[in-house]
């Protein structure tokens, strides 16, 4: 005799996304923003201001189940964008000023300082979620 199962009675476990190698929480420095910072390695090029064109490569994941929502290493091509000029979400502006080139960095940014309450959804990125990112600040110019 044989046994089937419709794929409708199987339970499904819940995919589970694997932590990203992050240093430990008391590893990181907080800043007043709220911002939380670990230098991986200190670069020793130009310092960033505000103003600054940067060039990076990043990664970057939800801090609530470290679902990877976007990387440029994966895309194959570094993000290149204006400190301070408010083109990209503020946690960063914060967390990459003062910063030199060949930084490498993990950045923990809280919700009210990435997407907030509107999220992003075409990015797979809820409302209030907090970011955790991995950055290489490749050029400062």
């Amino acid at each position: 005799m044989k046994i089937s199962t419709s794929s409708a009675n199987q339970q499904q476990t819940p995919k589970i996304n694997k932590r990203p190698q992050l240093a430990l929480d008391a590893a990181f420095k907080r800043t007043g923003s709220g911002v939380e910072i670990y230098i991986e390695r200190h670069g020793h090029g130009k310092k960033s201001v505000e103003g600054s064109q940067l060039k990076v490569h990043y990664e970057g994941w939800l801090a609530e189940d470290y679902k990877m929502f976007d990387s440029s290493r994966t895309k194959r091509r570094p993000f290149e964008f204006e400190l301070g000029k408010g083109t990209v979400i503020a946690g960063w502006d914060i967390a990459l000023k003062d910063v030199r080139q060949g930084t490498k960095m993990q950045i923990k940014i809280p919700a009210k300082l990435a997407y907030g309450s509107q999220g992003v959804s075409s990015m797979g990125i809820p409302q209030n979620a907090d970011l955790i990112f991995k950055v290489e600040v490749l050029k400062v110019s």
